[in-house]
């Protein structure tokens, strides 16, 4: 008992709602629902163009086909979380 109290005074403490209680740990909604945006229309940059913002060491999520490569930044999806893409016919989502 006094551990879930102090629980709950902590999430009041920092403004956040307790949606759910499970395994006596309190699950916190930090943001709204669709708080972030999907990227549906994503833009990209040929690999020589891209070094003018990328670096070579940078993290990205490759996807490929038999006739198309594209490479989804990491950095980008840590404020968006996923884009919805096409390689040739087939949609695809990209969740980071």
């Amino acid at each position: 008992m006094v551990v879930a109290f102090f629980l709950l005074a902590l999430v009041q403490d920092i403004g956040q709602d307790v949606v759910k209680v499970i395994d006596r740990s309190p699950v916190i909604r930090v943001l709204n629902k669709d708080d972030i945006p999907a990227i549906d229309s994503p833009a990209f940059e040929r690999a020589d163009s891209a070094s003018s913002f990328m670096r070579d060491e940078e993290i990205v999520i490759g996807v490929s086909d038999d006739n198309t490569a594209k490479a989804y930044s990491t950095w980008l999806l840590d404020s968006h979380e996923i884009v919805n893409d096409v390689i040739g016919q087939t949609p695809i989502a990209v969740t980071w």
